[in-house]
């Protein structure tokens, strides 16, 4: 997590990709959210969306953990339901489904990916070197 973006044309690429309908919404970056990292990032983002001229929009969302999200979205609505999907009333496992959707990822793929996920219902044992009752 940190707060160097990737390369210009690579935040291109993730603007076109939202813009050409390939996805609702594009992740750039999670970073460290002080203010002003985000607002430098903030900015970054809105210049370069200015000049593909392409219609989307940029977005840095906090996600109260002391950490942030940036990148692009088909629509304001997109940003809301991913601020929504972040905030601590969301279910993690739920968070997890509407990013992925967000992310253009099918009802399909992400069912595929739960069930390929580990599963571990039990206790988690002491740290090595503790006893455990």
């Amino acid at each position: 997590m940190s707060g160097a973006l990737p390369s210009d044309d690579a935040i291109r690429e993730h603007a076109y990709l939202v813009a050409r309908g390939v996805r609702p919404m594009a992740l750039v970056q999670t970073f460290a959210a002080d203010p002003m990292t985000c607002l430098r990032i903030a900015t970054r983002l809105e210049a370069i969306g200015v000049e593909t001229g392409l219609p989307i929009v940029p977005f840095v969302v906090e996600n109260g953990d002391g950490s942030a999200d940036c990148g692009y979205a088909a629509a304001g609505w997109v940003v809301d339901l991913l601020r929504w999907a972040s905030s601590n009333d969301v279910p993690k496992v739920q968070r997890l489904r509407v990013v992925g959707l967000l992310l253009g990822y099918s009802a399909d793929a992400i069912a595929i990916f739960e069930e390929r996920a580990p599963r571990r219902f039990f206790t988690t044992p002491a740290a090595a070197g503790e006893s455990t009752p």
